[in-house]
């Protein structure tokens, strides 16, 4: 059941209609600003992967707001993240007159998400499987070495996991027992977010939590759920980002841990000299990448999809073009990419996507009780935000940026990267710990990538004794020298690494000895 405590955080009085123009008004602040309500949850995540300085944390104005109303607008959404309210415009002088105001500091429309290209899905049920385990979605979980994740006991439990979409509807057999927290609908503004368009979310939300043994596994079917309807598919519709941006507060507040969405927004306004420029594909422009970058630095993982605007050079759209946003492409069951799936690089020259999976022939849920087999990066993120999820399971503590260099550095294509694979495919299944028996000497270190300073590294099993020295290699085992240790715990040590090595940025091996045993760990350094 939808917290009614959170109801407030929504804030939406209006819907859009045939010719309205909605544009975000950003606030100058306030004098005496309110602190924002979180759950013990979402302040737990600021403190562990956050922080608590970041965006967010206060009201937006009511007395702004009050003045705003009062004047005739009419408010939509309101963002705490980027003290902003996005309002409709139903004429020029609407427009105009909101530069009176001596509390606007700037204006911008609200961009508009084009009618959905893909999936380009082969919607034929397809029969049911008397197979027993992981049934026809064996082949998409063993590309991520999930089904090996999971017998080492990892399901995703405790990992909270927002997903935006089209709407969701869970009669599905392949969601008995899905555990649910919340739902909105961003939409038509109603605590139900099933909505018209269900069939694509009942697909994403299939590939990343679906459960039925027999037929189909997702790699986190024991996280907690919160679903947003965020878009309209009706070919009248208008999906705003405002949409995204709320939705985003929303699980912000409830303590979500990651959001996984397939909607971008660049082009396509109504009036078309309002489209964003290529300049903006920089990741941090865009409304939507600047809202991602502030879930990023409050410690929210967005895992969004690559779109399918391919095979084009610089065809991925916000927010994938942030670089705090694990952007994720499609290839087919070859481990080839898929033709549609967006290619890099951003305007600032970064690599994208970060990483690569099974977006082609995904098996799915479908309706009440089928299963079809669709194609589109839409499919393909799930089951990389299911992959976090349990990353995060078995390493609570990584930050967002940790946890998007981590599936870098173990990707197949990881010292080779390029515009049409990312880093590749990751296996990052060397980094769980075993629950359920023998021990792994794999070792998580953070933050990945690091810097002169203080780094952790997590051990694979509790010791009582450690050496007091570390040794620090390069990625060819060569030994560059011995680090000062201090242990913690029984499972996580403190390394310093001096300024003064002068170190070059660099892919490194950590290693510390008990007894016989040795613990080692692979991490991105950086030269400051």
């Amino acid at each position: 059941m939808f917290p009614r405590s959170f109801i407030s955080l929504l804030f939406v009085i209006s819907t859009v209609n045939a010719g309205d123009k909605p544009h975000w008004v950003f606030l100058e602040s306030e004098p005496t600003p309110t602190q924002v309500q979180l759950t013990n949850r979402a302040t737990q995540r600021l403190l562990t992967r956050g922080s608590m300085n970041t965006p967010g944390n206060l009201k937006v104005s009511e007395s702004y707001l009050a003045q705003l109303r009062e004047a005739g607008y009419q408010i939509r959404h309101t963002s705490r993240f980027l003290n902003a309210v996005s309002v409709v415009i139903k004429n020029d002088d609407q427009l105009a007159t909101l530069h009176e105001f001596p509390f606007v500091q700037s204006i911008a429309p609200v961009a508009q998400h084009p009618q959905r290209i893909e999936e380009i899905s082969n919607e034929t049920m397809l029969a049911r499987s008397s197979a027993l385990g992981y049934g026809q979605s064996e082949g998409q979980n063993e590309m991520l070495n999930i089904p090996q994740i999971h017998r080492y006991g990892y399901d995703g439990s405790g990992i909270m996991v927002g997903v935006f979409d089209t709407g969701f509807l869970t009669e599905h057999p392949a969601f008995n027992g899905i555990d649910i927290q919340a739902q909105y609908d961003f939409v038509d503004h109603e605590v139900d977010a099933s909505g018209p368009g269900y069939g694509h979310g009942i697909n994403v939300l299939s590939a990343i939590g679906g459960y039925d043994p027999g037929e189909l596994i997702g790699p986190a079917y024991q996280a907690t759920f919160l679903l947003a309807r965020t878009e309209e598919v009706s070919t009248e519709s208008r999906t705003e980002e405002d949409n995204w941006v709320a939705a985003l507060e929303w699980a912000d507040s409830l303590g979500v841990d990651i959001i996984t969405t397939s909607l971008n927004y660049f082009l396509q306004f109504d009036d078309p000299n309002e489209n964003y420029p290529p300049s903006a594909l920089d990741g941090q422009t865009t409304i939507i990448a600047r809202a991602a970058n502030i879930a990023a630095e409050r410690g929210i993982l967005v895992v969004n999809s690559a779109g399918n605007e391919g095979p084009s050079a610089s065809s991925i759209w916000p927010p994938s073009d942030s670089p705090h946003v694990l952007s994720v492409g499609a290839v087919d069951t070859q481990q080839e990419i898929a033709y549609f799936s967006g290619r890099g690089p951003t305007y600032d020259g970064r690599i994208k996507p970060n990483i690569v999976a099974q977006g082609s022939l995904v098996y799915m849920a479908s309706g009440v009780d089928g299963y079809i087999r669709g194609n589109g990066t839409s499919f393909a993120a799930p089951q990389i935000a299911g992959l976090a999820a349990l990353l995060l399971q078995a390493h609570p503590q990584l930050s967002p940026d940790s946890v998007i260099a981590i599936f870098e550095e173990h990707g197949d294509r990881a010292f080779a990267p390029n515009n049409t694979y990312g880093w590749g495919i990751p296996d990052i299944s060397s980094l769980f710990p075993n629950l359920n028996g023998s021990t792994s000497k794999n070792c998580l270190i953070y933050p990945n990538p690091g810097q002169s300073g203080e780094i952790r590294m997590v051990l694979s099993n509790a010791v009582s004794e450690l050496s007091e020295l570390a040794t620090l290699y390069d990625i060819r085992g060569r030994e560059i020298t011995a680090l000062t240790i201090t242990q913690e715990s029984e499972r996580i040590i403190k390394i310093s690494i001096p300024a003064s090595l002068g170190l070059a940025s660099q892919l490194m091996i950590l290693s510390v000895k008990s007894g016989d045993r040795v613990f080692a760990g692979k991490f991105i350094f950086l030269d400051s």
